[in-house]
């Protein structure tokens, strides 16, 4: 028992001593994620900050969702950003405290509403574009296995809403705070006008990072983040990072403030 005890205050010491930097697997998801944005995006931000707290330095490597979630599994890398902590990732990840709590809603054109809908069967009628390697309620992928749903998977969510507009599918899942860079970014007034969401949550759910159970050390690793990621939530470091996403600070590209910092 002794000998377990010095071997785990050992890894967690290698954990927070390390000069090196961990290697976080992420994927694009403005303004959460994206290698384009400015500081990466609010969440890795969030992980960079509350990572710094521990004397630790973080790198982020860009991958297709899934492919960053294998990888992570795999244990090339120290953390995966960011995922929900679905039971079944729980046999491979340990899960981080939730970074924040957000919202997946349906989107459609206006001239098309979608009525009153209650559960997954109710979206049969419709053609719905879908992320690939994106989290969504275990009924919708199930659904999709099954051929009840009428799914089209692209790679990015400029892909799908540009489906929507061009009415090859007829919904699209979206976060609301991403839907709303998109279209601030990437679409005109016109084309914004001409989108309306369904009130009624597709998905609630809380954003976490994970870390890899085959890699040792990382239980030390999460509860090094952990312990960053409270005292950002208790100096209201974290609130004023996301008040930062809510004005569309995150979602303007770094070329674009290089120029602005090279003006001044």
């Amino acid at each position: 028992m002794f000998k377990r005890y010095v071997l785990l205050v050992f890894l967690s010491f290698q954990v927070i001593s390390s000069d090196k930097p961990l290697r976080v697997a992420t994927g694009n998801y403005p303004p959460f994620t994206g290698n384009q944005l400015i500081d990466d995006g609010f969440v890795n931000h969030i992980i960079r900050l509350a990572m710094a707290t521990q004397g630790i330095q973080v790198e982020f490597v860009y991958l297709p969702w899934k492919r960053s979630f294998q990888s992570a599994k795999l244990g090339q890398f120290e953390m995966a950003s960011y995922w929900v902590c679905e039971p079944q990732y729980q046999q491979d990840f340990y899960c981080s405290d939730h970074v924040y709590q957000g919202t997946l809603k349906l989107y459609f054109r206006k001239e098309t509403p979608l009525p009153k809908w209650q559960t997954i069967r109710d979206l049969q009628p419709y053609r719905i574009g879908a992320i690939l390697g994106y989290e969504y309620v275990p009924e919708f992928h199930q659904a999709i296995v099954q051929d009840d749903l009428d799914v089209i998977m692209v790679s990015n969510d400029q892909l799908s809403l540009n489906m929507l507009l061009n009415e090859r599918v007829d919904l699209v899942v979206l976060s609301e705070i991403a839907m709303q860079t998109l279209l601030k970014q990437h679409f005109s007034q016109q084309q914004a006008s001409k989108i309306q969401v369904h009130p009624k949550p597709f998905l609630e759910y809380q954003a976490h990072i994970l870390f890899p159970k085959v890699r040792e050390g990382s239980t030390a690793t999460k509860d090094s983040f952990n312990r960053g990621l409270k005292k950002l939530k208790n100096s209201g470091e974290l609130q004023k990072q996301w008040q930062r996403m809510l004005e569309g600070e995150f979602s303007a590209k770094k070329n674009m403030q290089a120029e602005k910092e090279h003006k001044r």
